[in-house]
């Protein structure tokens, strides 16, 4: 929805002022479809949460994406063969935090020089923290959608939030062959409500019409289509998974690190459907991914559908520091998952490979961390 927004900043609040268009998202399900070619082994780089702000050396931190990039790419071509690369990055929010024009601008013209170096284009979605600006959110819209490589689609109209929208992964690249793959990107909500009703809501969630959207847009290629959602803010069953293994013994398959919480889990207020209408509705949904928790990139398989936290892209604001001295159990845990013996940050990317149209994927963590005496590189996979 593309919110005509007045951003207020205020000492310790910000308060969006909205108003929206007339239009009926069910009358113009199209318009929130972009394609790509399908292939298989084609490959989808998740970053997330990288929080350029007023204090952010754009130097520095494009270094790190840099090298995450060239690593990706080098992995890919050593694993896939030289023809491989990153197909499409998934920037699953919070790509800024208290930032201004100039960061928007650097960081969209950074990306733009990769996505013609590496060949891949970008979609971005919306976090909490994106809305902390020092800008109208409009104008990030605005330049997210004149990119050239840029994929990213906001309608004014009735559906809630800004960045849903689909890429379906057809034959040919276009909306005339049939869609091999779908990928849904959906806004999951700020730290403050774009409704002039609440303007403090503290996060938010999925929201029931958001799902109906999703399921429209998916019966639209077909239920069987194996699909992947990618969003900011994890939702109710991740913390549903989690209780269901440690406190009451279900022998999910699990991975990787959880040491903080997912959010506002757990409060019925944010109580997502989404989930619970794919499963129980027969679409495919094959995972979920997902960002907001810089201490966790815990995945599990829950009710058929992998569910994973992307591991925080670089070093700005907080992320945790592995200790295999740590006797935490959680810290423990994850370490004994990944088969890693030495002190690293919990920083990196995490990449998906659609290995072919029957719906199989694979699913790595990168965790990268820059260091004078040789940077510390491992991959992982689920």
């Amino acid at each position: 929805m593309n919110k005509k927004l007045l951003l207020v900043l205020l000492p310790l609040a910000s308060i969006a002022l909205t108003g929206c268009g007339e239009k009926k998202y069910a009358e113009h399900l199209e318009d929130y479809v972009r394609t790509m070619t399908y292939h298989d082994k084609f490959n989808i780089l998740q970053l997330t949460d990288i929080h350029w702000n007023n204090n952010t050396s754009t130097m520095a931190s494009k270094r790190y994406l840099e090298k995450t990039l060239a690593e990706a790419d080098r992995h890919i071509k050593e694993t896939q063969g030289p023809n491989a690369k990153i197909d499409l990055i998934e920037l699953t929010g919070d790509q800024f935090m208290l930032a201004n024009a100039y960061h928007i601008g650097a960081f969209i013209e950074f990306f733009e020089a990769k996505a013609v170096q590496y060949g891949f284009q970008y979609a971005s979605i919306w976090g909490n923290h994106d809305r902390h600006g020092i800008y109208n959110p409009n104008y990030l819209a605005d330049e997210f959608r004149k990119a050239e490589h840029s994929i990213y689609v906001e309608e004014e109209d009735d559906l809630y939030g800004r960045s849903n929208f689909v890429i379906n992964l057809t034959a040919d690249g276009t909306k005339n062959s049939a869609t091999k793959w779908q990928l849904a990107n959906l806004d999951s909500g700020a730290s403050f409500s774009e409704s002039a009703a609440a303007p403090f809501r503290d996060y938010d969630y999925i929201r029931p019409d958001q799902t109906e959207w999703w399921i429209q847009e998916h019966n639209a290629v077909g239920k069987a289509t194996p699909a992947i959602a990618y969003y900011h803010i994890p939702q109710d069953e991740n913390l549903t998974a989690w209780n269901d293994i440690h406190k009451n013994g279900a022998a999910y398959k699990h991975k990787f690190f959880k040491l903080e919480g997912f959010g506002d889990n757990g409060n019925p207020q944010y109580a997502s459907d989404f989930l619970d209408r794919a499963v129980d509705e027969g679409h495919n949904l094959k995972g979920a991914f997902m960002g907001h928790a810089h201490n966790v990139d815990w995945t599990v398989e829950y009710q058929g559908v992998v569910l994973g936290l992307g591991v925080k892209t670089g070093p700005e604001l907080y992320y945790a520091h592995i200790d295999p001295a740590d006797q935490d159990p959680n810290t423990q845990e994850g370490l004994a998952s990944v088969g890693i013996n030495e002190k690293f940050d919990l920083i990196g990317a995490s990449l998906v490979t659609l290995v072919n149209e029957g719906g199989t994927f694979e699913l790595e963590h990168l965790y990268l961390n820059e260091r004078a005496s040789g940077d510390f590189v491992r991959w992982v996979k689920w």
